[in-house]
């Protein structure tokens, strides 16, 4: 089942707004293990408990923890994802166009002008790739798909005007303890394998085993047995990252069609 992620936001959100307060429009700039944080913007505070569930590319894990080439690890394959609004496509189906070491998925929504264009490739990391620099990740990605069939070329026309183009490695993260002090991680920031690891679901599991072991007793003893429940979910995940890559995006033309003919042997 698919949600998607502007909808899970706003359903949080909402849970949450009569209990909690938020600050929007703001960075963290600074944090001590005793839970002092400083904003660019908002005032300095002390919390009880800082939890860093900001993803991939954490911000709380890079201040508490160190630099992120220390936890990050690319495993060879990138990721985009587009809107295509107008393409004639069937609202009730995915339907995915292969070649080797290449996926295109173009997504149905619940409005048919809203269709989503998801693109994986194979490659290694390019020097000095930053996550931020939009302009550069649309050069990478129609360097990568040019010259594919089916309706690539269509939707790669729409790359260089986007404004809502999502680009990022596939990465594993590994963080030796996801505590230090009062500070933790969960989500994307602390384990998983973004894209293959069911990171929006991971979260919010491990949000639910925090919150419980919170209820439990101290918050020491509560962030060890989070991290030691919610290991045991999120490592099998991880190892099953080369599995889950070869079948959405096979490295070679023998493997397009073996995965094709297992396809037709699962409802069965």
């Amino acid at each position: 089942m698919e949600l998607p992620r502007g909808d899970l936001a706003s359903i949080l959100f909402e849970a949450a707004r009569d209990d909690a307060s938020f600050i929007f429009d703001d960075t963290i700039t600074g944090l001590s293990p005793e839970g002092d944080v400083t904003f660019e913007r908002a005032a300095p505070r002390r919390f009880d408990l800082v939890i860093g569930a900001d993803g991939l590319h954490s911000n709380v894990r890079r201040l508490a923890f160190g630099p992120e080439s220390r936890f990050v690890k690319h495993i060879g394959v990138f990721v985009a994802t587009m809107p295509v609004p107008g393409l004639d496509i069937d609202p009730t189906e995915i339907v995915m166009y292969n070649s080797p070491g290449k996926s295109v998925t173009i997504h149905p929504s619940r409005s048919r002008d809203k269709a989503l264009a998801a693109f994986i490739y194979r490659a290694p990391m390019p020097a000095g790739f930053n996550h931020r620099d939009s302009e550069r990740h649309k050069r990478m990605l129609t360097d990568a798909f040019d010259g594919e069939g089916w309706i690539v070329p269509q939707i790669l026309d729409r790359v260089p005007e986007t404004a809502d183009l999502y680009f990022d490695s596939v990465s594993k993260v590994r963080v030796p303890s996801w505590s230090r002090g009062r500070i933790a991680l969960l989500g994307d920031a602390a384990a998983g394998v973004s894209l293959f690891g069911d990171g929006s679901s991971s979260a919010l599991v491990g949000a639910f085993t925090l919150a419980s072991a919170l209820g439990k007793g101290p918050i020491e003893s509560a962030l060890q047995e989070y991290e030691g429940v919610h290991r045991r979910v999120v490592e099998p995940r991880a190892r099953r990252v080369t599995w889950a890559s070869h079948l959405l995006v096979p490295a070679t033309r023998p493997g397009i069609a073996l995965r094709n003919l297992a396809s037709r042997f699962m409802p069965s």
